[in-house]
């Protein structure tokens, strides 16, 4: 069972670019892995430098 902060965790935009809404992005993997075994779905992580 989810906690009541994985319950009210919340999505944003892409952080360093617009990707208009094709996915949900998490910056932090804690809220992440909360958002996606709420889904049931998988976590992609992107790694990287803002350019």
């Amino acid at each position: 069972m989810l906690g009541l902060a994985a319950a009210n965790v919340e999505a944003q935009k892409h952080p360093h670019f617009d990707d208009r809404g094709a996915l949900e992005w998490h910056t932090g993997l804690a809220a992440a892995k909360a958002a996606a075994r709420q889904q049931q779905k998988l976590v992609f992580v992107e790694y990287g430098r803002q350019a």
